[in-house]
């Protein structure tokens, strides 16, 4: 997961974003500003988390503390 960061943000900004407005009232633009919003959010944060897991393993790949097992 840590190779494609934006992958898996999208993984997980889509299907959430999906679900809100799937769940959201008909004609209520509120719902839909929130559904977009918080898919957006969570993917973001989802994508530096892995981003950063990728920088820390090819930090400790480097150094020789870690094989990649």
């Amino acid at each position: 997961m840590a190779r494609r960061p934006v992958a898996a943000g999208l993984c997980v900004a889509v299907p959430l974003t999906l679900l809100g407005l799937a769940m959201s009232r008909e004609g209520n633009t509120e719902d839909l500003l929130f559904a977009v919003s918080a898919g957006m959010v969570l993917g973001v944060v989802f994508g530096l988390s892995a981003a950063l897991e990728r920088l820390r393993q090819r930090r400790l790949k480097r150094l020789g503390v870690w094989d990649g097992s």
